[in-house]
């Protein structure tokens, strides 16, 4: 007898990879450095070591090239999650930098009060450190059996390499951090959390 299977709850990731990046990258590059001259010591929220800026950045011009692919991206991943973007539309609530040097991570975290977010990288050198998700399924690892390999079922970390011109979209509520940089060049990525306005 052969059963039936059924899988249930899937956490899905997007990523998406930019074309032609480099320019884009340039001009932000420029603007988060000029950011963290204005405002040197940041806020800390998940970041260890690292320089994390304001999270209104959004609202910045030189932001705006950045701010219109991610509405691009997000929309497409809301359709695919069979969204209802007739009486709505996808936002970004908040937006930030962070560049981390040597050493710098960012720890295990989610983003409160937003329906996805994501990480756009704009600078990433060899060994800079992965973007990892945790499965929030915790309970099913409280036994484990032998495992003849790892597969989506029995994975319990996932790691994503840093590429600039990368563009990581996930549920807001995924556990997530970032390994630390092992490289000597400073890793600078763009994160942002998504919502949902009403349609006027």
């Amino acid at each position: 007898m052969v059963g039936n299977r059924s899988d249930w709850f899937p956490t899905a990731v997007w990523n998406f990879d930019l074309d032609t990046h480099e320019k884009l990258n340039q001009d932000l590059l420029s603007a988060i450095y000029a950011e963290k001259q204005r405002d040197a010591q940041g806020v800390n929220w998940s970041n260890s070591l690292g320089w994390h800026s304001v999270d209104n950045l959004h609202q910045k011009h030189p932001f705006k090239p950045l701010m219109d692919i991610v509405l691009t991206n997000a929309t497409e991943v809301a359709n695919c999650l069979a969204w209802d973007l007739s009486k709505y539309t996808v936002t970004v609530n908040n937006c930030w930098a962070l560049v981390n040097g040597k050493f710098s991570s960012n720890f295990l975290h989610n983003h409160p009060n937003s329906l996805l977010s994501g990480a756009y990288y704009v600078q990433a050198a060899e060994e800079c450190g992965g973007l990892f998700f945790r499965d929030p399924r915790e309970v099913t690892h409280m036994t484990m059996p032998p495992l003849t390999e790892l597969t989506p079922w029995t994975l319990q970390k996932v790691t994503y390499k840093p590429i600039p011109g990368r563009m990581i979209i996930f549920p807001s509520w995924l556990l997530h951090g970032v390994e630390p940089n092992l490289s000597e060049d400073e890793r600078v990525t763009v994160s942002f959390n998504l919502g949902l306005r009403p349609i006027a």
